[in-house]
């Protein structure tokens, strides 16, 4: 069972290009930053699966603070979409329940790079005084490699700073967040 950990994910690379990311940038901007300097903002924008792709390829790692290796998106229907990350193992379950096994693990194991991947659904929600709005992510399949394991074990397996990456504060310009199949429409509040 551990051995299927350490094989590739079977999720297919999205191909982009750097226009995807910069194009994902643009768009994001019209949503945000006009907001917060008071023009108006666009009704809503529409960032396609390779703008996505693109954009968690350069920015990703930095926005989690972890060593990521490779990020794929395919964005599904209802909400929903698959991610899968590389990263090593030794990071995977670093200040996590499961830190322990590190200690017992052969050196090859622990720096070998992991896909994992999660299969979300996507929903926003207001906080409890109602100023702000989160995305929250919730998991509903969960794989180390190509081996799934219950959907909870994602609260096992990930570092606390990972879990955080699963309720993502918006700025105040967005209203609402739709995943489609290729696609994510996000709707201003302009």
């Amino acid at each position: 069972m551990a051995q299927g950990f350490f094989e590739p994910s079977d999720l297919q690379p999205v191909i982009f290009t750097p226009a995807d990311g910069v194009n994902a940038q643009q768009k994001l901007y019209e949503v945000v930053g006009r907001s917060i300097s008071g023009k108006r903002t666009p009704r809503s924008i529409v960032l396609s699966e390779q703008e996505v792709n693109a954009f968690l390829a350069r920015h990703l790692a930095e926005i989690a603070d972890m060593p990521i290796m490779g990020a794929i998106v395919h964005l599904r229907i209802n909400d929903a979409f698959e991610l899968a990350i590389r990263l090593p193992l030794r990071i995977l379950l670093a200040e996590t329940p499961m830190s322990s096994i590190l200690d017992l693990s052969p050196a090859r194991w622990v720096d070998r790079p992991v896909w994992l991947r999660l299969r979300a659904r996507t929903q926003v929600e207001a906080a409890p005084s109602g100023q702000r709005r989160f995305l929250r992510l919730d998991v509903e399949r969960f794989y180390l490699g190509r081996t799934r394991l219950p959907a909870v074990a994602h609260r096992l397996v990930l570092s606390p700073m990972a879990l955080k990456l699963l309720l993502w504060p918006l700025p105040a310009g967005i209203e609402d967040i739709k995943v489609e199949p290729h696609q994510v429409v996000i709707r201003g509040g302009g």
